[in-house]
């Protein structure tokens, strides 16, 4: 085997968790062959590694016109059962690979793609990559990492310069030093695309690369010294990022990591160094935890003025093209685990359930199938199907992880803030006998209305209507939220709640305690059955109840 292959192919299985068997090679006129034994349940996560196996081969040194991987189940000897059990169809090889490939693929990175990307009626891809500074807008999970990573391929593939970051290696250094990794990276991947050529304009990419490399190490990182540098950075990229010659785009995942009074900073310095260039900045972050423009002080990348915003977060009111949409991501896996349909191991009432669970948000929903499988092969040894009460466990359980990501995101202090209103917030609703809620919005609003705003942006309550009239009193108009499906998983313990579930992409409404009433919420029924929900107040510090809702 040719010198660096094993080492390549390993390093990239790592990433996924995946330990090679048995790696060898075949050699041909122009062709190179890659052969990858795997273990039997691993071999879907491998397939989808192919292409990172492929580039990573060509970097350690493989030249053949024609270069293919071939991932494989190694070879096992089978062994006869302990016992006759019978088993259902959930317990099956495949199933296991699809768990496997749902766990390794459902969080997406510039390292590891999404298994194929599958566009959000939300946002084209010809939107993500126009000639405007843009912000990515969204939930955790809801797609942003995808869509940037989609629009940085394509891009390469036009022949454009894409330099990608995430905003979390810059969470502990100043807004000066996070600007001047940037620039760095800037000006060598810009150098790199000139080849080896020594005209004046790539020898002064290369010398201004190694002032700001240096101006790093020695720690000469203040606004003041990175002040001075943003002209001559500007001026050197002016002379190669023009129309017609080389396009920049600048792409900034998980932005809301960064702490919110250095943001604004981050996007002035890297606006400064692009002006008047063929040079663009794409930003992923959630919206309620991103200050992009200090108003104060003139400082940041102010929209729409200086950059549009693309938002992905409208998800639960319109749950029919949230259920189509997410069944499509799904088909990818399943059929990439050899499954012909989704339907084939989930109930249609799962499904709905589990976008219900998810709240439209894609990561959630995949990760919920897989452990909706879990909980249903523990539950029944001849489990055919994940059934609904299966995704109400899961969600369940899936609560614990969303109390961690709300603690990442916000912090020690304000995430026992949030998770107290949340608290409140489920105890007064459901003590009221629902599920669901409304919040006036032609009324001013206090911190209160913050912290619900947070814990949808976090996925503990979900917007399931903007705008819903009061029958009684003209001009007065609510918001209309549902919580969150963890926030009420046991509710076989619970009777008489009133709650809102999904058929096929259609609202119902069920009373629990009351078997096989089930009320599909057609034409008006929606807005009716909604109008009955208690009103919180949120004008005040703490999301409290309503004095009254008359």
């Amino acid at each position: 085997m040719r010198d660096g292959v094993r080492e390549a192919v390993t390093e990239v299985l790592s990433r996924v968790e995946i330990v090679p068997v048995e790696i060898s090679d075949r050699e041909f006129p122009d062709e190179y062959w890659v052969l990858v034994h795997v273990a039997p349940s691993q071999v879907a996560v491998g397939q989808s590694s192919v292409g990172l196996i492929e580039v990573a081969v060509r970097e350690a040194g493989v030249n053949a016109a024609d270069l293919v991987v071939v991932v494989r189940p190694a070879r096992t000897v089978e062994q006869p059962p302990a016992s006759a059990v019978s088993q259902g169809r959930l317990y099956r090889s495949e199933i296991d690979q699809l768990i496997q490939l749902l766990e390794a693929r459902s969080r997406t990175s510039d390292a590891l793609p999404s298994l194929r990307y599958v566009e959000d009626p939300r946002a084209s891809l010809s939107t993500v990559a126009a000639s405007r500074h843009q912000f990515v807008f969204g939930r955790r999970g809801v797609g942003k990492t995808a869509l940037l990573l989609e629009a940085k391929r394509i891009a390469e593939q036009a022949g454009y310069v894409a330099v990608w970051f995430n905003a979390q290696v810059f969470r502990r250094t100043t807004p000066e030093m996070a600007f001047l990794s940037i620039a760095e990276q800037i000006c060598g991947d810009i150098g790199r695309s000139l080849g080896n050529s020594t005209s004046d304009v790539s020898s002064a990419l290369r010398a201004l690369r190694d002032r700001v490399s240096r101006m790093r190490a020695d720690g000469q990182a203040d606004s003041n010294t990175v002040g001075a540098v943003v002209p001559d950075i500007n001026a050197a990229l002016r002379d190669v990022l023009k129309a017609d010659l080389l396009r920049l785009y600048v792409y900034i995942d998980d932005f809301y990591l960064l702490d919110m009074s250095t943001q604004p900073a981050v996007l002035d310095y890297l606006h400064s160094a692009l002006r008047d260039c063929d040079g663009w900045i794409k930003v992923a972050s959630i919206e309620r935890l991103t200050r992009a423009f200090d108003s104060g002080t003139r400082v940041g990348l102010e929209a729409p003025h200086d950059a549009t915003t693309i938002n992905l977060d409208v998800t639960l009111e319109d749950p029919q093209a949230a259920q189509r949409f997410l069944e499509r991501v799904l088909s990818d896996y399943t059929l990439a685990a050899g499954i012909a349909s989704p339907r084939r191991i989930a109930k249609p009432e799962a499904l709905a359930r589990l976008v219900l669970a998810s709240g439209g948000v894609p990561r959630d929903y995949l990760n919920l199938l897989a452990s909706s499988i879990v909980v249903a092969r523990k539950a029944r040894a001849l489990a055919r199907e994940v059934g609904r009460e299966d995704v109400a466990q899961a969600a369940g359980q899936a609560a614990r992880t969303k109390r961690n990501d709300l603690e990442q995101d916000v912090g020690d202090d304000s995430a026992q803030k949030l998770l107290a209103n949340l608290d409140g917030l489920s105890t007064i609703v459901q003590g009221e006998g629902f599920t669901y809620f409304r919040v006036r919005v032609d009324v001013a609003s206090g911190g209160a209305y913050e912290h619900l705003e947070r814990l949808v942006d976090l996925r503990f309550c979900h917007l399931v209507s903007t705008s819903l009239s009061d029958q009684h009193r003209p001009g007065v108009r609510y918001e209309a939220y549902m919580l969150d499906l963890s926030e009420f998983a046991d509710i076989r313990l619970k009777r008489g709640l009133n709650v809102l579930d999904l058929h096929d992409g259609l609202w119902t409404w069920r009373l629990t305690g009351e078997k096989g009433r089930v009320e599909p919420l057609t034409g008006t029924k929606f807005r009716d059955r909604l109008r009955r929900g208690p009103v919180i107040d949120a004008t005040g510090p703490d999301l409290v109840l309503a004095r009254s809702t008359a």
